[in-house]
Order: structure tokens, then C-alpha cells, then sequence
């Protein structure tokens, strides 16, 4: 909090003199140079609120997954972090309504995106060297998830929304309901859900019993009959979720004033989890009587996080040399307790021998503060934000030490537009202190003893600038242009992880010597549209320094066994450096024809990345190309859409320690219709995920072979609006 006082007092000395005038709106939220789509010269793409509403998907990254350049990286059906342009974890940065999500999705794949999609307006998509004007630290991109909980401007009727959902999948159902209304001059939202979605059903073959069940399990036909049983669903994949979300805003003429404050909670099952041996004796032959001991557990994360917001902005009318002030504060508090269960009849009570829940913990708060001081020519801001962040992991799986962050921003970013073409260009420096300390363990420490605890503070300091120029050769033909340099810091699992993450199946050390990463990106982008045509191609390439990356131990068969006894079987694996580089492009064409009674629209993209480390080899959990067919039909109160993605082989593999992935194709179907009922509208959307029920992995996700994406998903949603 040391320096909020400070930001407070400057925004409080550059805002005096408060007069009347007209507030802008700002459609893409998270833009610092440009105020409206139309305006956007940069590679943004939005997403339209109500199709995220009516795809029956639960995780950010599965949301991304059909846009071109976005992958996910799931860990079943709730946690799915997007990977942009083949970048992952600290690398692509997630917002909710323009302010960094600080969860703790970083420290493992199983945790979702504290990114809430109820009640969403857009998903606003940055990839490339643009992403340096939205938020530090993205060299992958950056995601912005929009919604209306503090208006910006007044609401001129009341409105009122309930939803409910089902899918079959997973037997699930989910019911929603928001409100919306000018009150004695106050705007006042309120948004509700309450999800429950049971174990995901897979496609046949998905799963082996060799992976489910121990080779010397029984034979009896009860036995077998449970096995084939089990084998249809996975187990662990279950989400029970409960969200709340309550804003208010003030609008006048010299801007406007309002808070926030959200409430998730929620347990989900853990679909992957591989259990410590430890200290085993040498001759345990019970493995048939701990399984049937655990047969009745289940491993489960249980998810509590509270946000409160202030946000606003203040007009000057030109009576300082700073035209607006935008503001933002957050605090917010993430926790994720992971552990064991059982079932029924389940006793709180654990024995001492049973595993001890862990609990991931990150506590945080945000300022963010934005002056305008541009001219008629010329587009111009300033950016500081200051951010404190503690991190914290607690309980068996304490991998990593608590850690405290804190972050300062300045920028200063220009937007200027020259007629025939347009050019954005800014500089961000970043101030970052991490501290935190590494247990070095000692063989003769018992088990739950922890070594000798040796203390860092790392100070880095980082400058990244990006340069966009924009050109219109014809009404029919632009190209952009992006440079960039980003400097990103090491984040904290990156510097202090020192223990077994049993997500991951990996004894992981981090390293707090670790060397400031830098990305240097080059962007080109062609639009070409024409009547009813249109085509898009980008190709990037992103030379990295000091690129960091978990990478696996090599095997050798003289210390195979040693190695994972020594880590209680997980393989074990350090976050090193080597320079590396990503390439790769985006291309898609389409039409749009207008028929005797609606439109249809078909397009066909294709997206390729490849990453390679420049001292030979690949990087870990690369995404394979992709062509998507897609089309769509609409008319006045209803449209039908088909997309097939076509996933290919993955082959590219980093070691021996990183399987090949087999390609797919997954075809999602939609058909949304509109009732018009008195003052009220009847949105009813039915869907078919996988339709073809194909048995289908990501590669870049860690779990993939254990844990198949759902099998066929028919579901039907329902809203009415009044």
C-alpha cells in the first residue's frame, strides 16, 4: 500500500477543476491509444458476449479455442488456460475489465482463469507486439473478459434476465440470472449463477483400463462390470460452481464513479493427480488393498475468490493539460484448497497416514491510473499502476515458499493517424521485486521436515516498447505492421519452485538466478475485402533470449530408479534458459452471400506455429496446425453455425518424456432462435459439441494422455429477457 497514497494524491492534484463534458464510449475496454473498434488499427478481435452464452463451455481457454492463433491447454472441462501464438502462463496476461486477474492459474495447470464468464459483454483478444499497450508482461497476448457490473454509462430501462442450461455430457444443468436498473440516479447490477455439472462422459477407447485399473485387479464380474463403467466417464471431472457479482456506478458529465465487489466459489474434481510414494517400504505387495482403500476417494479443489473494484473517470474539459483520468483499484483474494476425500460417507477426520490438503493462496491489490494528455493531433497517454501481490502455498504440496511481489508501471503510449495511414507506438517500464526463499532439503531430514531455507530479493527492472504501423493502399487492401522488445521478468513458480507439483507428475526446481527474458517480435498482417470476399493473413516470428521452460530430466537407466525414488517416483524437471524462437501464421477466406430469406457466411482458416530452441530440439507442448471449416445461416430470428476443426497430428515433440499427440476432427453445431413474447425476448440455443463424438487430446496440455477432452455433447440453454 506504500505507494497508493502517492498515485492517489497525484490523480487528486491533476484532476482538480472538474467540468462538464461528454463521456465517450469506449467499446474495446482494454485500449489505451484507440476508443473504438472501428478505430482499432492493432490485430484485436472481440467476441460477442451471447455466443459465449450459447456454446455450453465452462473454461476461458476452451472459449478461445476456435479462434485462430488461441489453443488451450485443459485440465478437463473447467480449467483450460488459452495459449496465444504458442505462449502460455505469465506470458499471455488475462484481465477482467481491463484489470490483471491475479490468481494462482500460473502455479498449475489444474487451476482455472479466476476469470468469470457470466454475464460477459466481449472477450477482447490482443496477439502480438499490440499487447504491450494493454498490460505488462503479455509477449504472448493478451484477453480481456468485459462485462457491464460497473456502467459507464446511464441505463435507460430496467432490465431483467433468467437463464438456465443442460448438457448431456456430463449431466449437467446451470441456472443464471442477472439485473440491470437506474435507481434514484444510481446504475445497479446484479448478476447470479449456480452450475453443477457431474463426471464427463468420454468417447469410446478414450481411456484404457491399464491406465484406470492395476493389472492385478480382480476378475470377478462385478469387477469387470465397474471397470467398463468407469472407463465411460472421468472420474475427477466433475464442477460444482456458485457466483455472485453486485455493482454500482454514478454517470454524469464529468465522467463517472462506481464498485464492484464478485464472490466465486466452487469445488472441482481434479481429474489427474499422481500420488508421493515416499518413504515406501521396499516390500509393499498390497497394492491390490491400498486400491481398494482409495477406491473410494476422490481428489477435489475446492475454489473461494472475492473481488472488489473502484473504478471510474474523471473529465478536465481542458482546463488542465490532462484532458481525462481513468482509475482503477482492485483487492482481491484467490484461494484453491486441494486434497482428498471420500465419497460417501466421507470423515473429516483423516488418519495421519492419509495426504494433507494443500492450499494455494494469493492476495493482491491493484492501482491503475491513466491521464490523457493528447491534442487534436495526436492520441497520447500515461500509464502507472502499482501492484502488491502475496503467494503462498500451504500444506503437502508446498512447492514453493510464500513469495511477495511488488510491481510498478509507467507508460507512455501515442496514437497517431496520418490519413491514408496510422502508427501507435509506446514504451513500458516495469519495476518488479520478488522475494521469496528456496528449502533446500537434506537427505537426512525427516519426510515432513523442511531443509535449510535460503532467502532471495530479486530486483529487475524491464523496458519493452512496441511499435504498429497501419497502411490502406486501396479501399479494398491494408497492412499492419508490428514491432516489438519485451523484457519479462521470471515469474515466482519460474524462481522459487523447489518440490513435487503432483499436477504436473514432476519434481520441479525453479532457479532464483534465473535471467531477464526478452521477446523480440516482428508482425504482418494483410485485410483484403472486397464486396462479398474477405481474406486475412498473418505471419509472425518471435526471436526469444533467455526464453524460460520447464524442462525434463534426460533418463539414464543407471539412474531411472535412483531419481524417482529420490522424489517419491515424479519425474523430476528445472526451469532453464535457452534462446528460442516461434513462428508461424494465421490465414483465413471467406464469403458472405445473401440469400432470398437470410445470410450465409463460410469461411476456411488455417493456423501453424512451431517452436524450436536455437541449440536444437523443440519447445515442450507445442500446438499443431489447424484448418476450421465453418458456416453459417441466419435470418431474422434465428442463425445455425457448423465449425470443423480439423486438428493434425503432433509430432514435434520435445523428448522422450513428451508423447505424440493424435490428430482429430471436432464438429460443433449451434442453432439459436428468438421468441418474441410480449416486452419479453426468449433466447433458446441448442448445441452439439463433438458431435461426432471424436476421442480427442491437446498436446498442449500436460495431462493429455490421461485426461481426453468430453465426448458428444448435446445441450440446450435457455434466457428470457424483460
Amino acid at each position: 500500500m506504500k505507494n497508493y497514497y502517492l498515485a492517489l494524491m497525484v490523480s487528486a492534484l491533476l484532476t482538480l477543476n472538474i467540468y462538464a463534458d461528454d463521456v465517450e464510449e469506449v467499446i474495446v475496454t482494454s485500449a489505451l491509444t484507440s476508443q473504438g473498434a472501428s478505430e482499432l488499427k492493432d490485430p484485436l478481435h472481440v467476441i460477442d458476449g451471447d455466443d459465449v452464452a450459447t456454446r455450453g463451455i465452462q473454461s476461458l481457454g476452451e472459449t478461445l479455442d476456435e479462434l485462430l492463433g488461441v489453443n488451450s491447454a485443459d485440465f478437463g472441462a473447467a480449467a483450460g488456460q488459452p495459449v496465444v501464438r504458442g505462449m502460455s502462463g505469465s506470458r499471455v496476461r488475462v484481465l477482467e475489465n481491463g484489470v490483471v486477474v491475479r490468481d494462482v492459474a500460473a502455479l498449475g495447470p489444474d487451476h482455472i482463469n479466476d476469470a468469470n464468464l457470466l454475464n460477459t459483454q466481449q472477450i477482447e483478444v490482443v496477439k502480438g507486439p499490440s499487447s504491450l499497450l494493454y498490460a505488462n508482461g503479455g509477449a504472448g497476448g493478451v484477453i480481456n473478459v468485459v462485462d457491464n457490473s460497473i456502467a459507464t454509462t446511464d441505463f435507460t430501462k430496467r432490465t431483467i434476465s433468467v437463464g438456465a442450461e443442460t448438457q448431456s455430457v456430463n449431466n449437467g444443468e446451470a441456472k443464471n440470472f442477472s439485473y440491470e436498473n437506474n435507481v434514484s440516479g444510481f446504475n445497479v447490477t446484479f448478476a447470479a449463477s449456480d452450475s453443477l455439472f457431474e463426471n464427463y462422459e468420454l468417447p469410446g477407447g478414450a481411456l484404457y483400463p491399464e491406465e484406470h485399473h492395476d493389472e492385478d485387479h480382480s476378475d470377478n464380474e462385478g469387477d469387470e462390470e465397474h471397470d467398463e463403467a468407469s472407463l465411460k466417464f472421468l472420474e475427477n471431472s466433475d464442477v460444482e460452481n456458485t457466483y455472485t457479482k453486485f455493482g454500482v456506478s454514478k454517470v454524469g458529465d464529468w465522467g463517472y464513479v462506481g464498485l464492484s465487489y464478485s464472490d466465486n466459489e466452487g469445488v472441482m474434481g481434479v481429474p489427474f493427480h499422481v500420488e508421493v510414494h515416499g518413504e515406501h517400504d521396499e516390500d509393499h505387495v498390497d497394492s491390490e488393498d491400498e486400491h481398494d482403500e482409495h477406491e473410494g476417494e476422490r481428489i477435489f479443489s475446492q475454489i473461494d475468490s472475492t473481488k472488489f473494484d473502484i473504478k471510474g473517470s474523471f473529465n478536465t474539459d481542458g482546463y488542465s493539460f490532462v484532458n481525462k483520468v481513468d482509475f482503477s483499484f482492485r483487492d482481491s483474494s484467490y484461494s484453491h484448497l486441494e486434497g482428498h476425500a471420500e465419497e460417501e460417507g466421507h470423515d473429516e477426520d483423516h488418519s495421519e497416514s492419509e495426504e494433507k490438503p494443500s492450499l494455494f493462496q494469493t492476495d493482491a491489490t491493484e492501482l491503475g491510473l491513466i491521464f490523457d494528455v493528447g491534442s487534436d493531433d495526436a492520441t497520447r497517454k500515461v500509464v502507472v499502476n502499482i501492484a502488491d501481490q502475496d503467494s503462498s502455498i500451504i500444506g503437502e504440496e508446498a512447492f514453493m515458499q510464500p513469495v511477495s511481489t511488488e510491481e510498478t508501471t509507467i507508460g507512455y503510449f501515442v496514437a497517431r493517424d496520418f490519413g491514408s495511414y496510422a502508427l501507435d507506438y509506446g514504451f513500458r517500464y516495469d519495476d518488479i521485486s520478488r522475494s521469496g526463499s528456496v528449502a533446500h532439503h537434506d537427505e537426512d531430514h525427516a519426510e515432513d521436515e523442511e531443509g535449510e531455507l535460503e532467502y532471495y530479493n530479486q530486483n529487475l527492472n524491464t523496458l519493452s516498447y512496441a511499435l504498429n504501423f497501419d497502411q490502406d493502399f486501396s479501399e479494398n487492401l491494408s497492412v499492419n505492421l508490428g514491432l516489438s522488445s519485451f523484457e519479462r521478468a521470471p515469474d515466482v513458480v519460474e524462481l522459487f519452485m523447489n518440490g513435487p507439483h503432483l499436477a504436473t507428475g514432476r519434481f520441479e526446481m525453479g532457479n532464483p538466478n534465473l535471467d531477464t527474458e526478452t521477446s523480440n517480435n516482428v508482425d504482418i498482417t494483410f485485410n483484403y475485402q472486397k464486396d462479398n470476399m474477405y481474406a486475412t493473413f498473418a505471419y509472425y516470428q518471435n526471436n526469444v533470449s533467455n526464453y524460460i521452460y520447464l524442462k525434463d530430466e534426460e533418463h539414464d537407466e543407471d539412474h531411472d530408479s535412483e531419481g524417482e525414488e529420490e522424489h517419491g517416483g515424479l519425474m523430476h524437471a528445472e526451469f532453464v534458459q535457452e534462446d528460442a524462437s516461434l513462428e508461424g501464421y494465421e490465414f483465413e477466406v471467406g464469403s458472405t452471400h445473401q440469400l432470398a430469406n437470410g445470410t450465409l457466411d463460410l469461411s476456411f482458416g488455417r493456423d501453424v506455429v512451431e517452436g524450436t530452441l536455437d541449440a536444437g530440439g523443440f519447445i515442450p507442448r507445442m500446438a499443431p496446425s489447424r484448418n476450421f471449416y465453418s458456416a453459417s445461416y441466419s435470418e431474422s430470428d434465428y442463425t445455425f453455425s457448423a465449425v470443423l476443426k480439423d486438428v493434425a497430428d503432433h509430432d514435434n515433440v520435445a523428448d522422450e518424456n513428451e508423447t505424440m499427440t493424435e490428430g482429430y476432427k471436432m464438429l460443433n453445431l449451434k442453432l439459436v432462435k428468438d421468441y418474441q413474447i410480449g416486452k419479453a425476448n426468449l433466447r433458446v440455443a441448442a448445441f452439439a459439441n463433438n458431435a461426432l463424438d471424436q476421442v480427442a487430446r491437446n498436446s498442449t496440455s500436460f495431462v493429455k494422455d490421461a485426461v481426453p477432452l468430453p465426448g458428444r455433447n448435446v445441450g440446450l440453454s435457455i434466457k428470457l429477457t424483460y
